[in-house]
């Protein structure tokens, strides 16, 4: 009986342990998001997206003439940036400038090409100087 009730009461320490550990030391490290970005949440996504609606909402009877004029005008001026970062001279990490500036992989050793601006030419993210994978798409950008 006497050990039963040494087992239960360590049992209970242990669990009240497990509960309270999280409060008592927190971990210092934040998680860290790794999913890739959906195209959608891509600088060009969502003005497109933006573009997209209003000509929805103009369909529809919400918007008039006059503002979809001022946000269609807003939005275009936004997709037009966004798609002309990507469509600069793009470069492979690893090998320097490549002559296909349509290309989106490099044809010497397969990785993913950026821009002038170091963004992927696959989303569109912006590329760490150190990253050997882009960090919207997954893509790997820099050869071994």
């Amino acid at each position: 009986m006497l050990i039963e009730a040494i087992a239960a009461g360590v049992v209970g320490a242990a669990l009240l342990w497990l509960v309270l550990q999280p409060l008592v030391s927190p971990s210092p490290l934040a998680p860290v998001d790794l999913d890739p970005l959906d195209p959608e949440e891509t600088p060009r996504g969502l003005a497109l997206i933006a573009l997209k609606e209003i000509e929805f909402d103009r369909a529809t009877g919400k918007l008039s003439d006059d503002d979809y004029a001022e946000l269609n005008a807003r939005y275009s001026a936004a997709a037009i940036a966004t798609l002309d970062a990507v469509s600069t001279t793009v470069r492979c990490l690893t090998h320097g400038v490549c002559p296909e500036s349509a290309a989106r992989f490099c044809p010497h050793c397969g990785s993913g090409l950026v821009t002038e601006a170091d963004a992927c030419v696959a989303c569109g993210v912006a590329v760490p100087a150190d990253a050997m994978f882009c960090p919207g798409c997954g893509v790997r950008v820099r050869g071994e």
